[in-house]
């Protein structure tokens, strides 16, 4: 069966990128302490470029320290996931989602499978619903109505037992939300711009959308430096206990929690939480999500043993990363187009 990876060598957009700036974050108690020493600063310039590098940004409390080629705009590709985990956050602050209720509350096509009508939202934001990846079903056949063709999906795991990545959780959420908003007398794109897009200051258009218009929450977005700065900007403030741009810091928390099926991924965020486990290790993210791989991988998985257990990464295809140390004011931004790109050679120079 074709895999993500396939697939986005198929469709060139492995070699697309995404950048980052513009990062200043809340006082939180958590993270990195301290400024980016002379030191740090150094490595970075020296190994950030590398590896097919198109641009990367270093930031301090929202002051650009360093960087190459920052106006760069580009597809998000996975980053766009993270922004979906905002459109949660919002629609749970709003009152009309909830990561705990089951998703055969709004589609009702499920209430008679004993597997899909027992799988929640929240599965679906930590990708342990158990739906099978559908990458053939979603990007390469190109449905006109991709709702309906995540929610025809099959469950091929018990609900809530093994991390898949894939596509059909997302775009099975973007079919509740879609669902919902309908009964509402608003579009899912209509809501993303007025709850999500606008207040974080990211530009709507070229998002993917299918042919009735609805947008792809597993990738789609194409933003440039400054738009994804402030993206990283909004999380590492609500990481830090902080309400920021109207989102929720609690409700967000809520929305990002990783699953024990994979204690490392929660709403679109990558987290180095393991770091603080026994026999923690380094791993390549990119290389490890193909095929399902248990929990006790995933228990000890993390992206660098010498940074905090508060750092979390945004990770998309090609070596694109934003890094941020909540509480700290601290982020890096990288684009490339190479999946050579090693998360534990480059933070590990760090002094974190």
């Amino acid at each position: 069966m074709e895999t993500r990876r396939d697939f986005l060598k198929l469709s060139g957009l492995a070699a697309a990128s995404a950048a980052v700036s513009s990062c200043g974050f809340g006082s939180g108690s958590s993270g990195a302490s301290g400024s980016w020493s002379s030191r740090d600063l150094s490595l970075i310039e020296a190994t950030a470029g590398t590896n097919a590098a198109r641009g990367w940004a270093v930031w301090q409390d929202g002051r650009r320290l360093s960087g190459w080629n920052t106006d760069t705009r580009a597809p998000a590709l996975s980053i766009t996931k993270s922004i979906a985990a905002l459109a949660a956050t919002r629609a749970a602050a709003e009152g009309w989602l909830s990561p705990s209720e089951r998703v055969a509350e709004t589609i009702p096509e499920w209430r008679g499978d004993p597997r899909k009508s027992t799988i929640t939202i929240r599965m679906l934001l930590q990708q342990v619903s158990g739906l099978e990846a559908g990458v053939i079903q979603l990007y390469r056949n190109h449905p006109a109505d991709k709702g309906r063709a995540a929610i025809a999906l099959g469950c091929v795991d018990t609900p809530g037992s093994t991390f898949r990545y894939g596509p059909g959780h997302w775009e099975t959420l973007a079919e509740v939300m879609r669902r919902k908003l309908a009964a509402r007398k608003q579009s899912l794109a209509t809501f993303m711009q007025r709850a999500v897009m606008g207040p974080v200051g990211l530009s709507p258009w070229n998002w993917r959308s299918d042919k009735l218009q609805t947008p792809y929450f597993s990738t789609g977005t194409e933003l440039d430096v400054k738009e994804l700065g402030r993206l990283g900007r909004v999380i590492g403030k609500l990481l830090s206990g902080n309400d920021s741009d109207g989102f929720s810091a609690s409700h967000y928390q809520d929305v990002v929690r990783p699953s024990a099926a994979n204690p490392m991924f929660g709403g679109g965020l990558w987290h180095n939480a393991n770091v603080r486990r026994p026999g923690a290790a380094s791993i390549r993210v990119e290389g490890s999500i193909d095929s399902p791989l248990g929990s006790a991988f995933w228990s000890r998985a993390c992206l660098s043993t010498r940074q905090p257990g508060s750092m979390v990464a945004l990770i998309g295809s090609g070596g694109k990363r934003v890094y941020i140390w909540p509480g700290s004011g601290k982020c890096i931004a990288r684009i490339g187009a190479s999946t050579s790109w090693s998360d534990a050679g480059f933070l590990g120079n760090l002094q974190g």
